[in-house]
């Protein structure tokens, strides 16, 4: 800031009333230093012109003695170059003389009423004072306008900021989310099997190898299917069934129709199919299954022999069996194998399997049932019988079961009641022995008639 404009405003601040200094003070401290060397300008500028206009306006008895100083001079002036004075104007000259000296011995008297000082300098103040307050209500009204218009500059500033800072939050936001969504991408990726395994798990899905994965109303994976690491055990293709005896207690079956279904076949349908009715999941229309891990049996080959058995069983207490499939070499969806049952109006609607599980730990009898339908509500209760009669039977354990939206063949035969029974795992070890022993598919027809005695 100029030292001269800051030094006359300081000079112009100790003539004025406290209050106006206090007013001023104030204004000055809401300013920033730029504003404030701008305001202080101005201010002693519109002093200055102030003082200047009241200064240049002059008394007007002042003026008045000045313009009879003017004409008494010229008079004297025009009396010094006239001729030689006559008797007339020696005359005159006394006479002249005389006044002169009236004038003189009056001028002690008038003096000091002619030459008032004292009111001269209390009027120049008063107007100057006038001046500096005329100049301040010219001033305050800018003052005013200016700090508003800084106010208002500085509350579009922070809205902008705002704004500003909502968008930066929302794209960092959006950045760091893709970030966690494609390394958790990547790392599932590399670590696809195990994920796979252990959701399964938890889920209570058999842990083979799933060629189409969607997710749908709860359907994931497709049928489960897995490949032999080695050259399994020959197990004939089609095998002939010895005869089933019947035990003497066994239950009396008559009227009842059930349709049995051998789950997989030997060769796979990759083709889609719908998985669940009302939704656009597909799955593929059949698999092979599981393999056992120490026989090698394959599971289209082991249901096809439990089912052989278990229909011969039923028809000894009476019921009328239905089979979905009679040999390995064929191809049939799962929609298709639930249609044959929904077609014969069955009583019961029974699928064979023996599933592989994430962990080779694992062992037991597991029932799935439909999670729609009009026995849902029953069907877990069901289900949980069924898995504790074969297993009690058979000599295993019983694993429950579990309703689920994931088997095609279960979804669309929900209006029977309907069964997917897991005989045991061929992943383990204790298992698939059970499950390539040959009493076992007996027991497990005598299970599952003792089962059906209602």
């Amino acid at each position: 800031m100029p030292e001269d404009n800051l030094a006359q405003f300081k000079q112009i601040l100790t003539k004025l009333p406290a209050d106006k200094r206090e007013s001023l003070h104030k204004r000055l401290k809401g300013l920033s230093p730029s504003e404030r060397e701008k305001f202080i300008a101005n201010y002693v500028k519109h002093y200055n012109e102030a003082h200047k206009k009241s200064a240049s306006k002059k008394p007007a008895s002042a003026n008045a003695s000045s313009s009879k100083k003017n004409t008494s001079k010229a008079n004297s002036s025009v009396q010094k170059k006239g001729n030689q004075p006559s008797k007339n104007a020696k005359k005159n000259q006394s006479s002249k003389q005389h006044e002169q000296q009236k004038t003189t011995d009056k001028k002690p008297v008038n003096k000091p009423a002619e030459n008032p000082k004292p009111a001269k300098n209390s009027g120049s103040m008063k107007k100057i004072k006038q001046g500096f307050d005329n100049a301040q209500k010219k001033l305050d009204p800018k003052l005013d306008a200016l700090a508003a218009k800084i106010k208002e500059e500085e509350s579009e500033e922070k809205v902008v900021y705002t704004k500003e800072s909502s968008v930066n939050s929302i794209v960092l936001g959006l950045v760091i989310s893709l970030l966690v969504v494609g390394i958790g991408y990547f790392v599932y990726l590399f670590n696809k099997t195990a994920i796979d395994k252990k959701f399964n798990q938890m889920f209570g899905m058999p842990a083979e190898t799933f060629t189409t994965e969607t997710s749908d109303n709860g359907i994931m994976g497709s049928e489960p299917r897995t490949f032999p690491t080695d050259t399994p055990t020959p197990v004939p293709a089609t095998p002939t069934p010895t005869p089933v005896p019947l035990m003497d207690n066994h239950p009396d079956l008559k009227g009842k129709t059930i349709v049995i279904d051998p789950g997989h076949q030997a060769e796979p349908d990759q083709e889609l199919e719908s998985a669940l009715k009302g939704t656009s999941a597909e799955k593929e229309k059949a698999t092979t299954g599981a393999v056992g891990v120490l026989s090698g049996a394959k599971e289209y080959e082991l249901t096809l022999e439990y089912a052989l058995v278990l229909k011969e069983y039923l028809e000894g207490c009476g019921a009328k069996v239905i089979l979905t499939r009679d040999s390995n070499d064929t191809s049939i969806s799962n929609m298709q194998r639930a249609k044959i049952a929904n077609d014969n109006n069955a009583d019961y609607f029974i699928r064979l399997h023996a599933d592989s599980a994430p962990e080779d730990s694992i062992s037991g009898v597991k029932v799935y049932v439909p999670a729609t339908g009009k026995y849902s509500k029953s069907a877990p209760n069901d289900g949980k019988k069924l898995a504790e009669t074969v297993a009690k039977e058979i000599g295993s354990t019983s694993l429950g079961s579990v309703q689920s939206k994931m088997y095609t063949g279960l979804n669309y035969a929900d209006s029977i009641k309907s069964y997917q029974l897991v005989i045991g795992y061929l992943s383990n070890s204790n298992d698939d022995a059970l499950l390539t022993n040959e009493e076992t598919p007996y027991k497990v027809a005598i299970a599952i008639a003792e089962f059906l005695r209602k």
